[in-house]
Parts: structure tokens; C-alpha cells; sequence
């Protein structure tokens, strides 16, 4: 019986290392960039709700937004009439279309590309029990059962009430996936 020689278990080690600093390289870029996307997306929907309320509180308000301060007082009225009008999880314009992006590629077997498109949508949108429901299909279809029923049962959990077809899809899931 041969034992391995020395030098070949420390290439070995090496190699192991390597490929664990890589991984955790990897798993704290795609935090920053997750963390830096949301603080992106949540900072300039904050300003333009104090200046609009400033503008029409404060005469002084407009003069720092310069020449845009007086189509900015007809602005603010109407985003604040649309929050309410939209239910929170209703999918809007930008999430619809990655959601139908991500189906399409998925029908084409393009996993991958499948989920990176879904995990943007979830960045916009992370309570909208659709898009998970989606992630958990591709999870399904990559063989990933158990990751697919946690992915449903997040999904069900986030569904409004009056969702029914979030609801049904992400029980189907699970059934599919085994999890019920």
C-alpha cells in the first residue's frame, strides 16, 4: 500500500483553503452589494417626501431644489395618492417584468440566469409571495426539493389574504417539493 507523499497533502491543503477563501469572498461581496442596493433604492424615496411636504409647508423649501421646486409641489401629491392606491402586495411594473424574465428562462432551462434575475426582483420587492414562489420553482427545478419548501412555506407566510393565486402556487410548490 502506498501512502500519499507530503508534498501532495499540502497542495491539497492549500487547494482547500484557497476554495474556502473564495467562498467567503464571494458570500460577503453579495452581501455588500444586497446591503448597498437597498440603502440605494430607500435613499431617494426619502428626500422627496420631506421636500414635498417641506415645499408646501415652507416657502424656503423650494429655493434649494432650484428651478424644480415648483413642478416638485405638483409631484408630491400624487405619489402619496398612489401608495395607498397600490396593496402592498401588489407586483408592480419593474418586479412584473423580471418575474416574466426569469419564468422565461427558466422555461429554457437557463437556471442560472433564471435566478439572478428573480434575486433582483426580490431586491425591489422582498414581500411580494410571487416572486418567492418563483425562487422556489427554480430551486425545484435544480433539484433543490428541501430549499424549494422553504422558499414556499416564506411564501405562504407573506401572501395577503386575498391572494389567491401566490397561495395556490406556493402550495402546489410545496406539495411538489415534498414539504407537505
Amino acid at each position: 500500500m502506498r501512502l500519499p507523499s507530503l508534498r501532495s497533502l499540502r497542495v491539497v491543503r492549500r487547494m482547500a483553503r484557497v476554495t474556502a477563501t473564495r467562498a467567503l469572498v464571494l458570500a460577503l461581496l453579495a452581501t455588500l452589494a444586497a446591503c448597498s442596493t437597498l440603502e440605494g433604492a430607500q435613499r431617494p424615496k426619502e428626500p422627496s417626501r420631506p421636500n414635498g411636504a417641506g415645499s408646501s409647508g415652507s416657502p424656503g423649501a423650494p429655493a434649494p431644489g432650484g428651478g424644480g421646486g415648483a413642478p416638485a409641489q405638483p409631484e408630491s401629491p400624487p405619489p402619496s395618492v398612489a401608495a395607498p392606491a397600490r396593496p402592498p402586495s401588489a407586483t408592480s411594473g419593474a418586479t412584473q417584468a423580471l418575474l416574466a424574465q426569469s419564468r422565461a428562462a427558466r422555461a429554457a432551462g437557463n437556471y442560472a440566469q433564471a435566478n439572478a434575475t428573480i434575486e433582483r426582483a426580490l431586491r425591489i420587492a422582498p414581500s411580494d409571495a410571487s416572486l418567492w414562489v418563483e425562487l422556489g420553482e427554480i430551486e425545484l427545478a435544480t433539484g433543490n426539493a428541501a430549499q424549494a419548501a422553504t422558499l414556499a412555506r416564506k411564501a405562504l407566510t407573506l401572501a395577503s389574504p386575498n391572494d389567491s393565486v401566490a397561495i395556490t402556487d406556493a402550495q402546489k410548490l410545496l406539495r411538489a417539493a415534498g414539504g407537505r
